[in-house]
């Protein structure tokens, strides 16, 4: 009973600090958006930060617009957790004018170190526990001439495509209630997407940047590990290296994405943190006819009607500029789901939840995996005969043969089976001839609230491309329609096998009219340049066949 009281104080005294930092910046920036302020939201960061370093623009009135959309933003989504505008305004003053990123508010996903806050990663025990460094990301950011200002919700483990937990809350799509911004970078997405700023870091272990940019609609590129500074920040699965998480930029255009990621790269990372490799900015110019790969299906889930539209109108415009189009078939992406998750997992999450309270419940979909995993073996592997034997259903055989808790051996086995398993992608892309390949980043836009305790093993599309390392970004394409993506007729749930059947219980095009569609851009690992060439290209092919994503709330 103490243990409870403890943990429902923490939780509320939280609230309090939150809610109180808001209501004393609401003088300021709770009044209308100036007409100079509606000017500088609208301004491109490259163009925004040449003002600034003419001297055109003061980084003041740069965070004054900013950090009032961002208060709009958490009133409509609930998408921030540290308010940090007082210590941006102290920044505002000192920081390099001159620098590539001169005036610009930067927002962070909870897990980023900042000297002064808490980095609570939505656990009560990490409460009020302030740090004494920023991270060697933040240090570089503030050496460029950034502003942090904000950082933003996050589950609970990290190991989910929702945005909940005790302390912070839910955060919402702002683009229609009642359904997830994605996760684990959730409230970034939500923050970007809604129109409460225009850069953010987060990290991505299991397509944790790509889907929730997917899922509400802004830009981001995963990032190969050691491009980005990562040392230094904090995460609920200490130790979990088999798949490695990265941080990486999320935008609210394509042209902010671009510019950020080279802006970091420019300020030779290497020099801040000993993760990352000196590999200079690299200017790509790409033939004028690529083979592009696409990998319609992964076999496990197919895209759903609304995935699938989008799939299908990115590989039309490609086609229009005479690229060559091929079907991609990886090695066995049931395989790579197993692989990945069970690295990801090896712990059956023992170190992610040692830190969260008995009292503490956390996302419904990890509690139901995690549930799993901890059952007896011999009880699984009844289980999963049944699926194989009696079910027919492969997919979710091999997954219950192989979620345990792993020994030392065992894991060792697993990375065996990743180099394994890279080799092999590798070798198939090389006979391939393909320059780029392109598939959704998820099987079906953003989930309802709790839907990943039907959809927890969906995450094929976006964790395949972490176990292999490969540069993978995602542009929005359109939005959900309920009429040109409802269901076939014929569609039969029950034909499905266990993985794709809870992916589609949350498929309903009515529900979903207006949520953002996006596509994923691969290229081959430490190719970020690549990348982001290819997804300017296909943005403009896009536009070419008349298809511009339009943007959440432009002013």
């Amino acid at each position: 009973m103490f243990a409870y009281l403890k943990y429902k104080k923490t939780i509320a005294a939280k609230q309090k600090e939150r809610a109180d930092r808001i209501a004393e910046l609401m003088p300021v920036y709770g009044t209308p958006l100036t007409a100079e302020e509606v000017k500088i939201f609208r301004t491109s960061v490259p163009e925004l930060v040449a003002e600034v370093q003419k001297g055109l623009v003061r980084p003041i009135d740069v965070l004054h617009a900013y950090g009032k959309r961002a208060l709009k933003a958490q009133e409509d989504t609930n998408c921030l957790t540290e308010i940090m505008f007082k210590d941006a305004e102290k920044q505002a003053e000192v920081c390099n004018n001159h620098g590539s990123l001169a005036g610009l508010p930067i927002s962070f996903k909870d897990t980023v170190s900042i000297k002064g806050y808490d980095c609570t990663l939505g656990i009560a025990m990490h409460a009020f526990k302030p740090l004494q460094n920023d991270a060697p990301l933040v240090r570089l950011l503030k050496d460029a001439g950034a502003l942090p200002y904000c950082k933003t919700n996050i589950p609970m483990t990290l190991l989910s495509y929702e945005s909940y937990n005790n302390i912070w809350g839910r955060t919402e799509n702002p683009h229609v209630k009642g359904y997830t911004p994605g996760g684990s970078s959730g409230g970034e997405a939500a923050l970007l997407a809604y129109g409460g700023g225009r850069v953010g870091l987060a990290t991505d272990v299991a397509g944790s940047v790509r889907v929730p940019s997917h899922f509400s609609g802004c830009y981001t590129v995963r990032s190969s590990f050691g491009r980005i500074p990562r040392a230094g920040n904090c995460t609920p699965t200490r130790g979990q290296d088999g798949i490695t998480s990265i941080y990486s930029p999320m935008t609210r255009s394509f042209d902010d994405l671009e510019y950020v990621f080279k802006a970091i790269i420019d300020m030779k990372p290497w020099e801040y943190d000993y993760t990352v490799h000196p590999i200079p900015w690299r200017e790509i110019t790409l033939p004028k006819k690529l083979k592009i790969g696409v990998m319609f299906s992964d076999g496990v889930v197919d895209p759903s009607p609304a995935c699938a539209r989008a799939l299908n109108l990115t590989v039309e415009a490609l086609a229009a500029q005479g690229h060559e189009i091929v079907t991609f078939t990886p090695p066995s992406p049931v395989d790579a789901l197993r692989i990945s998750t069970q690295l990801i997992l090896a712990d059956a999450g023992r170190v992610a939840t040692s830190q969260i309270a008995w009292c503490e419940p956390f996302d419904k979909g990890v509690t139901k995996f995690l549930r799993i995993a901890r059952l007896p073996r011999f009880i699984k592997k009844i289980w999963a005969s049944f699926y194989l034997r009696v079910k027919g259903d492969a997919v979710i055989a091999s997954l219950l043969n192989n979620w345990n808790e792993k020994t030392m051996p065992e894991h060792m086995d697993l990375v065996w089976q990743r180099e394994g398993y890279r080799a092999e992608y590798f070798k198939a892309w090389k006979e391939s001839g393909i320059d780029f390949l392109v598939t959704v980043p998820n099987a079906t836009p953003a989930l309802p609230h709790n839907g990943m305790f039907e959809s927890f093993a969906s995450i094929g599309y976006a964790v395949m491309f972490n176990l292999v390392d490969y540069s993978s970004g995602v542009i929005p394409v359109t939005h959900v329609d309920k009429d040109r993506d409802a269901l076939p007729d014929d569609f039969n749930l029950n034909k499905l096998n266990y993985v794709a059947k809870g992916a589609y219980r949350n498929y309903d095009a009515q529900k979903m009219h207006g949520l953002p569609v996006g596509v994923q851009i691969v290229g081959q690992r430490l190719e970020e340049e690549k990348v982001l060439k290819m997804m300017a290209l296909t943005i403009g092919a896009l536009k070419d066949i008349g298809i511009k994503y339009e943007l959440l709330n432009e002013i």
